[in-house]
């Protein structure tokens, strides 16, 4: 698989006129990005169509979108036009709920995946859960013969998410973030490396671009001195990605996890003193 990752900036939205002029930033960028080859899949970060933080929070009924409305039909004109898969983040109007989503638009145009975020996070520099409602499914789905999970910022840091999605046989589990520089930053990397190499498929954590975020990190599925893991600096950039399905099986057989993984953990008892 060929992956474009895009570690894109983004400037103040606090209107759907700014985020539009945002929009068609972001689609010239991906074009130019293209000219010469298509990749299989676009990957963009958390709530990429829309500034990061309450301020913009408060004008999310300016925007917002379903699954029909300006940012979806961006995307999937654009997907459409390129032949490929765009994976990007908004901040999804459903019902009296909102979510936010990370929305993949296949190379028909039509949606190939949209998955809400789980865990919605209320702490350090994120002020989530005061406007964004937790999701309630997973998604697995076929990317160019690849199974791609999806997990949004936060959701890294409860393994049993990742651990189901390997289990059902996820290859590539797609990352998209908004890490700001809180205290969460520094054990951010250590968790995508840890996700990556438990469960034995290759990782995209991609942050937005600027001097408060960036750094985002691509691993494979085992991380050593031959094949080590992918920082991005803090600029925009916009990186071309190799995925090798052997490069899974290899990592799987150097060091068996599924065959020496015990399966009754949960009912083995405690010690405890006489």
């Amino acid at each position: 698989m060929q992956l474009l990752a895009g570690q894109i900036a983004i400037p103040r939205t606090r209107s759907r006129e700014e985020q539009r002029t945002h929009l068609h930033r972001v689609v010239e960028r991906i074009r130019g990005a293209c000219a010469r080859d298509t990749p299989d899949l676009v990957v963009l970060p958390e709530l990429a169509a829309q500034e990061y933080g309450d301020d913009a929070f408060a004008c999310l009924e300016a925007l917002d979108d379903d699954l029909a409305g300006p940012i979806v039909t961006t995307f999937t004109d654009l997907a459409r036009e390129l032949g490929t898969t765009i994976a990007f983040g908004m901040a999804r109007r459903a019902g009296r709920r909102r979510h936010i989503s990370q929305v993949l638009a296949g190379p028909d145009g039509r949606l190939a995946g949209v998955y809400d975020k789980l865990h919605c996070a209320q702490f350090g520099a994120s002020g989530e859960a005061a406007h964004f409602s937790p999701g309630e499914r997973l998604l697995l789905t076929e990317v160019a013969g690849w199974r791609v999970g999806v997990v949004i910022c936060y959701d890294l840091r409860f393994p049993e998410l990742a651990r189901r999605l390997a289990d059902a046989g996820a290859e590539l589990i797609l990352h998209p973030v908004a890490f700001t520089r809180d205290f969460s930053f520094a054990s951010w990397h250590a968790f995508v490396t840890t996700r990556a190499m438990e469960n034995q498929l290759y990782w995209l954590s991609l942050n937005r671009a600027g001097q408060d975020w960036g750094q985002s990190l691509f691993c494979p599925p085992l991380v050593d001195d031959d094949h080590p893991s992918l920082a991005f600096g803090s600029d925009e950039q916009w990186r071309w990605l190799s995925l090798d399905k052997q490069a899974i099986a290899a990592a799987r057989a150097r060091l068996p996890l599924s065959r020496d993984r015990r399966d009754d953990l949960d009912v083995l008892p405690l010690w405890r003193p006489d």
